[in-house]
């Protein structure tokens, strides 16, 4: 594919030929490789302005650059990332060239089918210097009712010039049918070359509630004034509504026991591979929904932007997941803890240690709005790759148990296990410090 042009999002190895002898089965036999990819455009920032680039998900290991000058490496295929590329412009007339280079030579990093290069959407974002930063507006409900709902509006506002700026804040709730319910003002002064946050509480009447059978969302339009002068403006849908987990009585959703009628979901669908229109997507869960389907475990790995955007407006429960691979690599072809070093089977793993922190707060922050979400799954079956974890509890590497690792309990009681976990040698990393920190990253 030399010299070809594409829309994006685009998956070039859902274009190739299925290869059952080079390829292999854990990622559906088809190529991985090295992309790169060019988009030339004309930009001129005036002087009061800056420009962002942002990535809802490329896979993976990118490495983008503007003009012939490096922006940033990104490695994980699953969370957004952007960056401020306002240095780098060109400052005359001339075209820029923004250049993606994606490296997939490790083609069977995963488990299952992932796709190659920049499946998902990408967004150019001109802002003035005092502007709303990327996902700096933040929505919660801490008071829910019928009658009237309390609405908060965490705002981040930077301020990229070198003086401090003083500012109005002016955020307007909108219903579903673009009417104006709330609105409030805040006054603020911004050092310079900073960012602060305010906090602003409304009022809501009459709440309609987002439920999975009436998925109601509300708009908060938020702008930063600067003497009568509107310099940015952030749109914000959001829904109103409460859920709680009780250990003997289940799942409540505005206030109703519910059950949760869930699937799971990879993040590709069919021939069109990992690049997925939303009509595609829209159709799927209209299919879902017409089945009795209420819920959608992403897995394994965070979704797009666009699929959580139809989740959010067809009323379906999310649990948005992080990760599928932690401290320690698996072997994707057996679908178990590595049993040797291949280089071409090494996925995330090899990138946790310096990055989990960055994608895990880039996902919740870009996520973190959308009413469909009730859970975060911060990995899937993690604890069979720490040796000593997975032999205490006799469910794996046990030739005298014959149950079932999903649904059964552990061959091995409770007493047991501890034992085992006191004399089993340690490995390097701990699975239950690591789920600790991962936890706590996200709060």
């Amino acid at each position: 594919m030399i010299g070809k042009k594409i829309r994006l999002p685009h998956d070039w190895s859902v274009e190739a030929s299925f290869d059952s002898i080079t390829g292999e089965g854990a990622t559906g036999y088809l190529p991985g490789g090295i992309g790169e990819y060019k988009k030339e455009f004309p930009l001129k920032l005036a002087t009061d302005q800056m420009a962002y680039v942002v990535f809802d998900g490329v896979y993976n290991n990118a490495t983008v650059s503007l003009n012939g000058k490096e922006l940033g490496f990104h490695p994980y295929g699953y969370s957004p990332f952007y960056f401020d590329i306002s240095s780098k412009l060109k400052s005359d007339n001339t075209l820029n060239t923004l250049t993606v280079n994606v490296d997939r030579t490790r083609y069977v990093d995963s488990r299952w089918y992932s796709g190659s290069g920049i499946y998902r959407n990408v967004d150019l974002n001109v802002k003035n210097k005092l502007h709303i930063p990327i996902w700096g507006t933040f929505v919660t409900t801490p008071k829910v009712s019928d009658n009237l709902s309390e609405v908060s509006i965490e705002v981040n506002v930077t301020n990229a010039y070198d003086k401090e700026k003083a500012i109005e804040v002016f955020t307007e709730i909108f219903d579903g049918n673009g009417v104006s319910v709330g609105q409030q003002s805040s006054e603020i002064v911004i050092n310079s070359n900073n960012t602060s946050k305010i906090t602003q509480l409304l009022s809501v009447k009459n709440t309609k509630l987002w439920d999975v059978d009436n998925p109601y969302i509300y708009k908060a339009v938020t702008s930063v004034v600067q003497n009568g002068k509107i310099l940015d403006t952030q749109k914000t849908p959001f829904g109103i509504r409460t859920f709680r987990f009780d250990a003997n009585e289940g799942f409540f959703l505005n206030g109703k026991n519910r059950k949760i009628k869930g699937v799971c979901l990879h993040h590709d669908a069919g021939m069109v591979g990992a690049a997925v229109p939303k009509g595609v997507w829209k159709r799927r869960l209209n299919k879902l929904k017409e089945a009795g389907c209420n819920a959608i475990r992403i897995s394994h790995n965070p979704g797009s932007q666009e699929f959580l955007d139809l989740c959010d407006e067809m009323g379906f429960l999310v649990q948005d997941e992080f990760f599928d691979e932690w401290d320690n690599p698996k072997d994707k072809r057996m679908n178990m803890n590595e049993q040797s070093v291949d280089s071409i089977t090494r996925g995330y793993s090899v990138h946790f240690q310096e990055w989990a922190e960055k994608d895990l707060k880039n996902t919740v922050m870009a996520h973190r709005n959308h009413p469909s979400i009730i859970q975060w799954s911060i990995g899937n079956e993690i604890e069979w790759t720490y040796p000593r974890n997975s032999d205490a509890t006799g469910f794996f590497n046990n030739m005298h148990w014959s149950g079932n690792y999903f649904w059964e309990l552990p061959p091995n009681s409770p007493e047991q296990i501890n034992e085992q976990l006191q004399n089993l040698p340690k490995g390097k990393y701990d699975i239950g410090q690591t789920a600790k920190k991962i936890s706590r990253l996200g709060t």
